[in-house]
């Protein structure tokens, strides 16, 4: 008989990868600002809590989120590191902010970071100074609609390496502790997949505009894990998860609302 642990696994990558194919299927469509939104809705992370929580514990997935906002952190970084490189060599851009992702967040999980006050404070503080960097030091522009031919393949890329993510997060959290679950749930897996496509559809220019939005619209995925701490262990799993999404997917179209239509 199939180990129900593995039957989970299988489900965490067919439902992770589908799930982020088509959400950046659809944020092709939609020009840099509506691109973003989507891109840095709580997919990845949404799809790892649960199956941690669900082939182990919500107790389990709870202790996941401490490193959720200063993963979030270095998810800024990697798209500052990104935008700022990309004009140089694009090369260069994609394993300088692979190296700096997987530096810093490699480190916090070897210090054992445990502190989720100081997880949450460090978020915030990179994050404005990361936009700040993007918009008055990078002057990253937002652009139009513009068409990408979608081949099978491209789609079959942003599927597998999303759901080989979201399935190492649960790997990771029953064999490395919930520390590294979470820091593989929160692999800007979204924002690898759309700057591939992105770069190679329309430039830099586009790329790096997409990205910049991401980097504001990625607050809900905290905001996720946030709610996610609070909401599993009183509510239950199911319960829990539901609360979180349409929460945090409120922020969202609030950010988007408020924030997103704002800027240039």
């Amino acid at each position: 008989m199939i180990d129900a642990f593995i039957i989970k696994l299988v489900l965490s990558f067919l439902v992770g990868g589908t799930w982020v194919a088509i959400a950046t299927l659809i944020a092709d469509k939609y020009g840099t600002k509506i691109g973003g939104i989507i891109i840095g809705l709580p997919s990845t992370l949404l799809v790892s809590l649960f199956f941690i929580g669900w082939t182990q514990s919500p107790v389990v997935a709870v202790k996941a989120t401490t490193i959720v906002p200063v993963i979030g952190a270095v998810n800024a970084l990697f798209l500052v590191a990104y935008i700022a490189l990309v004009r140089v060599n694009f090369w260069l851009a994609l394993c300088g902010s692979a190296l700096l992702w997987a530096g810093c967040s490699f480190s916090l999980v070897l210090l054992r970071f445990s502190n989720f006050v100081l997880s949450l404070a460090i978020y915030i503080i990179v994050v404005v100074v990361s936009y700040l960097i993007i918009e008055k030091g990078i002057r990253v522009r937002s652009e139009s609609a513009r068409k990408i031919e979608h081949t099978f393949g491209t789609l079959l890329f942003r599927g597998l390496l999303s759901g080989v993510i979201i399935a190492s997060a649960v790997v990771m959290g029953k064999m490395g502790g919930p520390l590294l679950g979470g820091m593989f749930a929160m692999f800007p897996a979204m924002f690898l997949g759309t700057l591939l496509i992105t770069y190679f559809s329309h430039g830099p220019l586009f790329s790096s505009a997409v990205m910049k939005v991401a980097l504001i619209s990625a607050v809900s995925v905290v905001i996720y894990g946030v709610l996610v701490r609070y909401t599993y262990i009183p509510l239950g799993l199911w319960w829990g998860t539901l609360v979180s999404i349409i929460i945090s997917f409120s922020a969202a179209y609030l950010i988007h609302v408020l924030v997103i239509k704002r800027i240039s």
